[in-house]
């Protein structure tokens, strides 16, 4: 089975959102690359320029899987057809089409962020989006991050400040299904996405936690991982009637 995890955050957030997990998976004996692009750019690339900038940052090897968080769901389909990878593993986030225009958010999320952009189109940091919504929080996690104060400021150090427009731009997708394909589950939020992952016939787990479960519990996070990684292996089956469900315990897994 492949030993390397190449982990991806969203746009929104910085690559230490994976930090958790990662360190994890490292203690397992997997080898990690966690590129951050935002530390690299005083402001947030182009949605269509991210791809490109994360194969500045990362070491191609033939044994890695790809990991996406989130809206980077689009971005390891993209890396997936310009590195030599053994799968994907997307995590609590939409499935991208098979090739043509993908786009940063889905259509009723970009609405809702046009309703929270200031009139100069400057959006509040991603986890400031649901601050009028106690409900989104929950499922996300920030109301669990919120109990700790350093680490909430940890993970909202160097967030970028969107603006509108850069949610207006798509990206052209490749061809990228052919590629073994698992789905993690983390939230209700993406209940569609994991039936449609299962309809597809993919691997999948799904874990009764949070949008933000890398960061809050990485040791279950790490082992749904691992366990999809297994079922990506040319000679593993890829027959799942049904995805498994597994009991967060946020007393003894939480950062």
């Amino acid at each position: 089975m492949s030993k390397e995890f190449i982990l991806i955050a969203g746009p929104m957030v910085r690559a230490s959102s994976w930090q958790p997990t990662a360190e994890h998976l490292r203690k397992l004996g997997y080898s990690l690359q966690v590129p951050d692009i935002l530390a690299h750019h005083a402001t947030p690339p182009a949605w269509s320029a991210w791809p490109r900038l994360l194969l500045d940052h990362i070491a191609p090897t033939d044994a890695s899987i790809l990991v996406g968080h989130s809206s980077a769901s689009a971005l390891v389909a993209s890396l997936a057809t310009k590195l030599p990878v053994r799968g994907i593993i997307i995590v609590d986030g939409d499935i991208p089409p098979d090739g043509g225009r993908a786009w940063p958010v889905r259509p009723a999320l970009h609405e809702f962020v046009r309703r929270i952009a200031a009139a100069d189109g400057i959006l509040p940091i991603w986890s400031r989006w649901f601050v009028q919504d106690p409900q989104r929080a929950t499922l996300i996690g920030l109301d669990q991050l919120s109990q700790n104060p350093i680490a909430l400021a940890q993970f909202e150090d160097g967030l970028p400040a969107m603006t509108l427009s850069w949610f207006e731009e798509d990206m052209d997708l490749m061809p990228w299904r052919h590629i073994p394909v698992g789905y993690l589950q983390t939230s209700p939020i993406y209940e569609h996405a994991s039936a449609e992952a299962l309809r597809l016939r993919w691997p999948v787990e799904k874990l009764n936690g949070t949008h933000l479960h890398p960061t809050l519990c990485p040791a279950e996070t790490a082992s749904a991982l691992i366990a999809i990684a297994r079922q990506l292996e040319p000679n593993a089956s890829r027959t799942q009637p049904k995805a498994p469900s597994r009991k967060t315990n946020p007393d003894t897994d939480r950062r």
